[in-house]
Formats: structure tokens, sequence, C-alpha cells
């Protein structure tokens, strides 16, 4: 009898346990999509002005700070390896081409909101040239994904990486797990 008592318990505990995973599994799913629905920025607000460059994937357009949406690229004083294996400056390589793009140039920005900096998250073009897109296609920069994932920018990454451009050349640490392991000095 305490046998069939005991198989009784742990075929309940089980039955519950399985019930509890899948009922979190299925929320988790659904929040996940719901996420993406109520995250979906609309960039239409602007301002534009003359871009000031402060690295690979931030400016300054009429003063205000943008973080370019959409995209991580190497930090100033992150190195990278080329196909060689040699060491080179991937962090100012990013910024010089940033330069040669956009610096003095004017430039037109639309912003949905700010970051956790304060800097207007942005997506900007000089001369209706998408500055976003350029730095990826140029491999300067790997795609990153605030919110949902954007397919024009996956294919201008994957086009750099075959291509063997930018930081594509060689082999690199990803900027975010750079920035983890050197964090900013204030």
């Amino acid at each position: 009898m305490t046998k069939k008592i005991l198989n009784f318990a742990v075929t309940i505990f089980v039955a519950i346990f399985i019930v509890t995973i899948f009922s979190t599994v299925k929320s988790a799913s659904s929040q996940s999509r719901n996420f993406r629905v109520k995250s979906h920025l609309q960039f239409d607000q602007k301002f534009s002005g003359n871009a000031f460059i402060l690295d690979g994937d931030s400016i300054k357009v009429g003063g205000k700070e943008v973080r370019l949406f959409g995209l991580d690229a190497p930090e100033y004083n992150q190195k990278c390896f080329n196909e060689k294996n040699k060491e080179y400056a991937c962090g100012q390589k990013s910024r010089d081409f940033l330069i040669s793009l956009a610096g003095g140039k004017q430039v037109e920005c639309f912003y949905a909101i700010k970051d956790k900096y304060d800097r207007y998250l942005g997506k900007c073009y000089v001369d209706k040239l998408s500055i976003n897109e350029e730095i990826i296609k140029n491999g300067m920069a790997v795609i990153y994904n605030f919110t949902e994932s954007d397919e024009k920018m996956e294919k201008l990454e994957k086009e750099a990486q075959t291509a063997k451009i930018g930081i594509w050349q060689g082999t690199f640490q990803l900027p975010k797990d750079y920035r983890k392991e050197n964090p900013r000095q204030n």
C-alpha cells in the first residue's frame, strides 16, 4: 500500500512539474512575441546638422549625441587581427571610416527613443545615403538588434563577411564582449 501511495505521489509530482515547465515555456514565448510587437520603433522624429564623429557608431549632429541604431562598432582602442593574424587598430579604422563617410557633412537623423546614456538612437543619412547601412556593408561593425531583426542589415553583414572586408577580414572580439572586459574609466 505504501509503495502505491509513493508511486502515486511521484506520478503527481512529475505531472505537476511537466505542466509547470510547459506553461512557463509557453508563457515566455508569448511574452517574447508581445515584446517584439511592443518594441517596434517608429523613427519619425528628426533633426539635422553637421556631423562630428565620436567613434565608430556614435556621432554628434547639431550638438545632439546619436548612437547609430542597429550596429555595434569596435571600441576606439579595440584591436582586431587580419587574415595574416596581424593585429591592427580596428576601432580606429571604424571611426576613420565614419569620418570619411559623414565627418563635417550635413547629416539628417531620424530617431524614436534615447538610450540609457541619454543618446538618441538614430538612423542617419548623408545625401540620402544610409550611414548605418554603409557601416555594416563595409564591415566596420556588427549588427546589433535592439529590437526586431532587420533583414536588410543582416544581408549586408553577410555580404561583408563573405567578402572578408573590414573586421570580417580576420578575427575580432565582439564589441559588447570587449566592453565587458574593458569597462570605461570615467
